[in-house]
């Protein structure tokens, strides 16, 4: 069941990205788990986006978009459309 407070849907897409700027991109959008110690400790590194539902691949629903994900998807030259779902 989807949350009634999220209610941004964010659609974007690439032209041409390489796999490894793609990981870069989504590992500073979603954030990541890293180890150390071949596994022994594990850290959870955060994302610019916080209380987020994917929907599918370049499809994201929010509450809030931060100005912060906007400046990364336009540094990474992302085309990208903002939708406002009302319920």
């Amino acid at each position: 069941m989807i949350n009634i407070a999220m209610n941004k849907l964010l659609i974007y897409w690439f032209k041409k990205i390489s796999p490894k700027e793609r990981t870069k991109f989504n590992r500073k959008l979603y954030g990541y788990s890293d180890t150390s110690n071949f596994g022994s400790y594990t850290y959870k590194r955060k994302g610019l986006l916080k209380d987020y539902k994917k929907i599918t691949k370049g499809v994201i629903l929010l509450s809030k978009i931060p100005r912060k994900a906007k400046d990364l998807l336009k540094e990474n030259k992302a085309s990208f459309k903002i939708f406002k779902i009302s319920s």
